[in-house]
């Protein structure tokens, strides 16, 4: 109940606020968020899974896809994988465990850019084989640049996002109390960002009464933030979402916001307050611009299925049946697993701009 205490103190102050501010006092509050809690669990025992959790297959991919990507570079000097969000230290371990296999460590350094320090504690025990060349970070603003590669893994789905609905125009949903304090929705004038980023990448929703959907802007400063400390490099974007003609479809009318609470999805962000997970799709229409706008090539957009495939040839699925990961590796890319729910962006850049 602290949490809602302090939400509820705020609407009190402001009489209402938007939805994007209590996705952010929910989710990021330093004492009571759901992601500073100091018992959160990723996983079979926790709200959710990602890839990282069906096993070692993904780091092992992953693993081969550093391999080609400092090759790609043509960098003889130190090498920097930087992982943001690495959860309970899985993906970094599968991946150091592979490329130390293979004799890549050499220069290598791996960040982890995680912001629970319950989790840091987790990860540190977890990699502790590999504390010459770990270190943490509990933002991507304390990092110095480097060249290597940044592992994005279902990160921007968890920023917080404005949410908008067409009523003769568009209104943005604002938070606040009701007669019995208890806390709903009301609906206000777009703030100007808002309603500029309509008219970007969906103006056809205008149009559609009762519409309803998110918008994130949180990426955009993400993304620029990503630029500033990447000279040469590589980011590898895996997340779950569409391009803006399919994220913003007539039929796809109530939005994409859902909330995981001990692996039951529902759709309701105001029960469990601070207890469950809030997520929204990813418009990777807008990740796409902004990238570019930061300097960026979008080297390949497509679905898992079809990225992870490509990183194999007979070699590599020979070692992946020797290792007894074929089981893994359908769930990654097969239609009924997560091969067609989740994209994958890959953004480069060769030069430091600005």
């Amino acid at each position: 109940m602290k949490l809602y205490d302090v939400i509820t103190k705020k609407i009190r102050k402001f009489k209402a606020i938007p939805f994007d501010e209590f996705m952010e006092i929910t989710l990021y509050h330093p004492e009571f968020g759901y992601y500073k809690r100091k018992d959160i669990k990723i996983g079979r025992e926790g709200d959710f899974f990602t890839a990282s959790h069906l096993g070692s297959v993904f780091g092992f991919l992953l693993s081969r896809q550093i391999e080609i990507f400092y090759k790609k570079l043509n960098f003889s000097g130190d090498f920097t994988v930087t992982e943001i969000g690495p959860g309970m230290g899985y993906l970094a371990k599968d991946i150091l465990d592979t490329l130390k296999e293979s004799n890549f460590l050499g220069n290598l350094k791996y960040n982890l850019v995680e912001i629970n320090d319950s989790l840091v504690d987790i990860q540190k025990e977890r990699l502790y084989e590999y504390r010459d060349i770990t270190y943490w970070y509990n933002s991507v603003n304390q990092l110095n640049p480097f060249n290597g590669v940044i592992i994005c893994n279902e990160i921007f789905d968890a920023f917080p996002v404005r949410v908008f609905e067409i009523r003769n125009k568009p209104m943005e949903v604002y938070v606040t109390l009701n007669e019995k304090g208890e806390i709903v929705e009301e609906l206000k004038e777009c703030r100007p960002e808002t309603l500029r980023y309509i008219e970007e990448f969906c103006p056809s929703v205008l149009n559609l009464e009762g519409y309803r959907s998110e918008i994130n802007l949180s990426m955009k400063s993400f993304i620029k933030s990503l630029s500033r400390i990447l000279k040469k490099g590589f980011i590898l974007i895996f997340d779950y979402g569409y391009k803006s003609e399919e994220y913003y479809h007539p039929s796809r009318n109530r939005g994409t916001l859902l909330c995981y609470y001990k692996h039951n999805v529902h759709d309701n962000p105001y029960i469990n307050i601070g207890q469950q997970d809030i997520t929204a799709h990813v418009n990777f229409s807008a990740i796409e611009k902004w990238a570019k706008e930061e300097g960026f090539i979008i080297e390949t957009y497509d679905s898992q299925s079809k990225y992870l495939l490509s990183l194999c040839d007979e070699k590599l699925l020979e070692r992946i049946n020797e290792k007894n990961l074929i089981q893994q590796f359908k769930r990654l890319v097969l239609p009924h697993g997560m091969g067609e729910t989740h994209r994958v962006m890959l953004l480069k850049k060769y030069l430091k701009c600005r």
